[in-house]
């Protein structure tokens, strides 16, 4: 990164995430594109706890990881005021992160079956890492899938947490994003890591039939996922469809309870 002091453009996230403090830009150095993650101070502390939360995941994972059992882009921890021109009062931590593509694209008809396939078995890869290093992510999206270089990794850690914490078992995150939220979430139950392959399930879901579920309000989504959530899928990928309702199982204990057994039942579809 330059030594002079770069003038940020634009935030390219929300508005309702620029509103609470949260900064996201696209920056490029030389031929490569970053991200840059900052968070304004005092003016949301729900988004600052998280903001830091994912700081101190990417310094925990990074720790734990190893070469072949990755989770994490390639990133920095960074003091943003030693980098860039900055008109706010923002925490002294900024994430650094290598701009990647997302695992999920292009659409699964747009592609032969055996790279559908391996792109099912990359996501499944990458969740299975974070699990096995005892990390819950917690919020899991499609866009959070990213590829590169033949490999999944995972972003956006806000949510994400340690099982050994005490913090999380004592006071347990249990809201996520509606359209990908367990059942048993809507019911303030604690997050696992089954309530983040029902997330996974939702992503396969969407991604095979190219089709995003619709509601309008919370409760809506909580009755589709409690109630009326249905696995139909292309004929093309028909054979599947018993992985997904392990997968996306309205009752927790009938819901696969790791990657492993999904992968086993993955490995024996041709």
């Amino acid at each position: 990164m330059s030594q002079n002091k770069i003038t940020l453009p634009a935030a390219s996230n929300s508005s309702q995430s620029q509103k609470f403090g949260r900064r996201v830009y696209r920056l490029k150095q030389g031929n490569q594109f970053f991200w840059l993650k900052l968070q304004v101070k005092n003016i949301n502390y729900h988004y600052e706890q998280g903001f830091l939360n994912e700081v101190n995941c990417y310094a925990q994972l990074n720790t734990l990881e190893t070469p072949t059992h990755e989770v994490l882009c390639n990133f920095s921890i960074i003091d943003p005021y030693h980098q860039f021109q900055l008109d706010e009062a923002v925490i002294e931590q900024a994430i650094w992160m290598n701009d990647t593509d997302l695992l999920f694209e292009p659409a699964s008809d747009q592609l032969i079956r055996v790279d559908v396939f391996s792109k099912l078995r990359l996501s499944l890869e990458v969740l299975e890492n974070l699990h096995n290093y005892g990390f819950i992510h917690g919020d899991l999206k499609l866009q959070h899938f990213r590829y590169q270089q033949q490999r999944s990794y995972l972003i956006d850690f806000e949510q994400a947490y340690s099982i050994d914490q005490d913090l999380y078992r004592l006071n347990p995150i249990t809201t996520a994003t509606p359209r990908y939220m367990a059942p048993e979430l809507f019911h303030a139950q604690q997050k696992t890591f089954q309530s983040d392959i029902y997330a996974l399930g939702i992503i396969w879901l969407e991604w095979l039939t190219h089709q995003r579920l619709s509601a309008k309000s919370y409760q809506d989504w909580a009755v589709l996922h409690c109630q009326q959530l249905n696995v139909h899928l292309p004929e093309a990928f028909k054979d599947l469809e018993n992985i997904l309702k392990l997968m996306l199982s309205k009752k927790i204990e009938q819901r696969c309870s790791n990657i492993y057994q999904i992968k086993q039942v993955l490995s024996q579809i041709v």
